[in-house]
Order: C-alpha cells, then sequence, then structure tokens
C-alpha cells in the first residue's frame, strides 16, 4: 500500500511579521510542524515576498521541510500592495506532468499542476485556491471553470483557502461581526443575511467532495478564531469522485493557530494510491 498525504495551508503573511516583511519566528515554527507532518503534496497560501529575490524565501522553505521540488504562483496586487503569492510543494515521490498559474480570473491566484503519482497510471490535477475574501459573487465566477475536474474518469483536488464556509458547518453568528466586515461572507442585499457558500455548493453540484465528510469533521473550524471574528471551516480540500475512493484519512491540525504561527490552522487527507482505478 502506497499512501500519500496531502496538506492545505494559510501561512498568513509567508509566516514573517509586519505584513510579511518583519521577523519571521513564526516561519521558523511553521517548518518545524509541516515537517512534522511529512507532506507529499503541500499547497500554500499567503507566501507574500516568496518571490524576491529568485524566490528566495520560496527554496529556504523548499530546502528547510527536504521536499523535492516547488512551484510559486505570482498573485496580482491587492489595492493595498499585497502579493498573496501561493506555493505548490511536492516531495520526491510526485513527479510534474505540466504547471502553471491563473491571475487573469483570480482575485489573488490560481496555481495549478498535473501529477504523476507513484504507481499510478494518468494524471491527478491538483488546483491551490486562494479566492476572493470580499466578493461572493466573484468566489462563484473564480472556482466555475473547475466544475469539469469532477467529471468521470479525472482525479483532481480543489484544495486552500476558499474563504467560504464548507458544506456542513453550522451557519455562524455573525452578530458579533462589525457591518464593514459583512459583505464578504453574507448573500447580496435584499437576500436572508446568512453565509453566502455559492463557490463551495457550485462545486459540490458538480461532484466534488468534501474530504471532511466522511470523517466526521465537517463541523471543525479552520480559521478566524481571533477576538471579534467568526470560527469558520473555510480551508477545504475537496475531491473528484475518482480521487475521493482513495482517501483513507482527514485531520485539522490546529498547532498552527495554538501556538501563534498562523491564524489558519492546517487541513491534511491521506490517500491509498492503490485504490485508484486505471486511468480512462
Amino acid at each position: 500500500m502506497t499512501v500519500i498525504k496531502v496538506v492545505t495551508f494559510n501561512t498568513l503573511f509567508g509566516g514573517h511579521d509586519d505584513f510579511g516583511l518583519g521577523a519571521g519566528n513564526r516561519w521558523d515554527g511553521q517548518i518545524a510542524f509541516l515537517k512534522g507532518l511529512q507532506p507529499d503534496i503541500l499547497a500554500l497560501q499567503e507566501c507574500n515576498f516568496w518571490d524576491l529575490l529568485g524566490n528566495r524565501r520560496m527554496y529556504q522553505t523548499l530546502n528547510a521541510l527536504e521536499m523535492g521540488s516547488a512551484f510559486l504562483a505570482y498573485a496580482n496586487e491587492t489595492t493595498s500592495g499585497h502579493r498573496f503569492h501561493s506555493v505548490i510543494m511536492l516531495s520526491s515521490r510526485i513527479r510534474v506532468a505540466a504547471q502553471g498559474a491563473d491571475r487573469d480570473r483570480f482575485h489573488h491566484v490560481m496555481g495549478w499542476a498535473n501529477l504523476l503519482l507513484p504507481g499510478v497510471d494518468g494524471q491527478v490535477e491538483l488546483r491551490n485556491l486562494h479566492l476572493d475574501p470580499f466578493d461572493p459573487r466573484n468566489r462563484a465566477r473564480e472556482v466555475a471553470p473547475l466544475e469539469v475536474l469532477a467529471a468521470p474518469g479525472r482525479r483532481a483536488l480543489v484544495v486552500g483557502d476558499i474563504n467560504s464556509i464548507g458544506a456542513g458547518y453550522a451557519e455562524p453568528d455573525w452578530t458579533c461581526l462589525p457591518p464593514h466586515l459583512l459583505n464578504g461572507h453574507l448573500r447580496s442585499p435584499g437576500q436572508q443575511e446568512v453565509s453566502d457558500r455559492e463557490a463551495v455548493e457550485l462545486l459540490a453540484r458538480a461532484g466534488f467532495a468534501d474530504a471532511s465528510a466522511p470523517f466526521g469533521q465537517d463541523t471543525a473550524a479552520t480559521a478566524a478564531f481571533g477576538n471579534g471574528d467568526v470560527p469558520r471551516r473555510q480551508d477545504l480540500i475537496l475531491e473528484s469522485p475518482d480521487m475521493a475512493v482513495a482517501q483513507v484519512s482527514y485531520q485539522v491540525h490546529m498547532e498552527p493557530v495554538d501556538k501563534e504561527l498562523s491564524d489558519h490552522a492546517a487541513v491534511s487527507a491521506d490517500y491509498d494510491l492503490s485504490r485508484l482505478t486505471q486511468a480512462v
């Protein structure tokens, strides 16, 4: 039996203080934590300034984790000057058939890779998302082209910080959130004031399964634990039907939150590659 581990983690400004420009004490703690997980596929978000000096911080992270390869998806600049890059890192067991990034459709960026897994014919299609935090309608537009990845015969993983609450998570109490932060979470004015989950619902209707559900973890929050915020599950691992058959575990890792390494938990899922059917 060959098992691979998939991990998604929002690093909070790349593990550095002062919006990514300051000290890297959190990065040191993140390295120790992530190295302990021994991921084969690691999807990271908010990798601010990891592109500078020839992707220096990305390669520092890659080498510290002793992983095999890394790809940085260069993000759009926000209205406050940030670039929330995302990174895909792979262990030496995983080979790349193709990879790239899409900035045109996405508020930040989507990194993607088509992967060759040990002993598996065909490819696994990985998409690393960090969706629009401000506009639920735009989140729905961002994910629309991904629905085809759930088609029969396609093995796909859509992972990352979706900025939308996952299916199965109870409706939060939004009354503690100030008005200027509500539009990024609720349905449009004139509709019922509940969470806008359209992006997640579109992917579910296309056939994607949430990796948390088979293990009863769809009620576990992964982000927004700070004072005055609303804890919610927005760091997701979504699987096409032909990929879901291989899943054997799922876990929310609270250590980054408990140790103040990030404002997000990490999420992992294991896959038994012997369960994957032959490529269609």
